[in-house]
């Protein structure tokens, strides 16, 4: 790797990831304005964005609209987002507060409340269809698929060569990369701000929301993205700036949020990374242009030093339901999801 690719590599390495930016990501400063986001729809295996100038822009911000296509229903994951945290009583889906990350075997996943707003359930493709309803595991695999074709269009659009793009998206660029689904609640009653500032750790991530709070960081300030209930909202992660950095058509990384809420808000995302499957890293990788692949680190190791820098562990509630710890350091791993 030459040194001015190596310039523009994220260090991934705790307390480096965001060396450049920790300014920006104290919560005091505030949203100036509306985020004006381009807008997407999936065509075939393309995306049209309208235009090769609207495309470039979305891809420099790290974040745009995709129209939800028609055959796709979201129906019942709004309903799961809506019901996972409130326990047994909510049938169907409020029975999934119960399971925890000791359940799978892996501190990432389950049920959990964090130290800011958010409480969240999250699995991993693998658990899907042994964990969750029909309904649930269905729009996983749909949401896997779109996922697919929107990592392929920007793959095609910066110049990577389809013979590598398999190897340099650990898979998923055929559906077979390590994939997951967060389902969010955040509680008004928690003194908190909503979910730290961070940057996502995969290829992209689409989230579905109804309600604002959602806030990104462009041209050196933070911004409100205005809730479309037609549209998905795409971003891109880390996993996708280091890949894309020395190609012809780089794709940021966006850093978000969620503000304050004083309201109950849910959201539900789906989240595309390299294969990590235990004993099964396939890598993140840069692409260079005369040279290549090169490896610049693992998929888990860019996971769980990301999510280190996003919270400060998870804790477990307490008998009123509030969360606590005894000294302010980390209890445990969290999934910036």
């Amino acid at each position: 790797m030459t040194a001015e690719a190596r310039d523009l590599v994220p260090e991934i390495r705790r307390g480096k990831i965001y060396q450049d930016v920790y300014e920006k990501r104290s919560p005091d400063r505030p949203a100036l304005g509306e985020a004006r986001l381009e807008r997407a729809r999936a065509v075939g295996e393309l995306l049209d964005f309208g235009g090769s100038k609207a495309r470039d822009r979305a891809f420099r911000d790290g974040v745009f609209l995709l129209e939800i296509p028609d055959e796709l229903d979201v129906s019942a994951g709004d309903a799961f987002a809506r019901q996972f945290y409130q326990g047994p009583d909510a049938p169907p889906y409020g029975r999934f507060r119960d399971l925890a990350s000791d359940h799978f075997g892996d501190p990432l996943l389950g049920f959990h409340q964090r130290i800011n707003q958010i409480e969240q359930f999250l699995l991993e493709r693998r658990f899907w269809a042994a964990t969750y309803p029909p309904e649930i595991t269905a729009l996983g695999e749909s949401l896997t698929r779109l996922s697919r074709q929107v990592l392929r269009s920007v793959l095609a659009a910066v110049g990577i060569p389809e013979s590598d793009w398999r190897q340099a998206t650990g898979g998923c660029s055929e559906c077979a990369g390590s994939y997951h689904l967060t389902f969010n609640h955040y509680r008004p009653a928690h003194e908190d701000i909503g979910l730290n500032s961070h940057k996502d750790d995969g290829y992209l991530t689409i989230l579905r929301t109804t309600a604002p709070g959602l806030e990104v960081s462009r041209e050196e300030h933070w911004e409100t993205v205005p809730t479309d209930p037609d549209c998905f909202i795409v971003n891109f992660g880390l996993s996708m700036e280091i890949l894309t950095a020395s190609s012809r058509l780089p794709v940021a990384a966006i850093m978000h949020r969620v503000a304050r809420q004083r309201e109950d808000r849910s959201s539900f995302g789906h989240f595309s990374s390299s294969g990590c499957l235990p004993g099964e890293d396939e890598g993140v990788y840069r692409y260079v242009h005369g040279s290549g692949l090169e490896r610049v680190c693992g998929s888990r190791e860019l996971i769980d030093e990301n999510d280190y820098e996003i919270y400060a562990g998870t804790d477990a509630p307490d008998a009123a339901g509030a969360t606590s710890r005894a000294d302010g350091r980390p209890t445990g791993k969290g999934a910036h999801r």
